[in-house]
């Protein structure tokens, strides 16, 4: 059959649709590996490596010993007992025995050890 009787006399045959376009969102670039990513400056910081201890228990005692004043002013007291690597063994004394705050205490004291030497520690209270 002729297409023009299969429409009708003078019609015309519909326009297609255009095809249907999904949104998408804009494309997110992957974000760098934290190690390339810009880091805030910061102020030089001695690294201290295991070779060089003498130093390393020196930087210890020094930031313990700059911690001092504010633990005697509540009647405790803090004394390095040992080094072992990056663990360091303090014993607290006067208030600090039995407080329940004992544990913030050492939180601080490993915050600034960590903060003096540049290098993550671990501090352990010893009775």
């Amino acid at each position: 059959m002729d297409d023009a009787i299969m429409m009708g006399e003078g019609m015309a045959a519909p326009e297609p649709a255009p095809p249907a376009r999904l949104s998408r969102p804009a494309p997110v670039a992957p974000r760098p590996p934290q190690s390339l990513r810009p880091q805030p400056a910061q102020r030089p910081r001695q690294r201290i490596m295991e070779g060089d201890s003498l130093e390393k228990i020196a930087l210890i005692e020094k930031a313990i010993e700059d911690l001092r004043p504010y633990l005697k002013r509540d009647g405790g007291d803090c004394e390095l007992v040992d080094v072992d690597g990056n663990t360091i063994y303090v014993k607290l004394t006067g208030a600090c025995v039995g407080c329940h705050m004992a544990s913030v205490t050492i939180a601080g004291v490993q915050e600034r050890l960590t903060a003096s030497l540049g290098v993550p520690l671990r501090v352990i209270p010893v009775g």
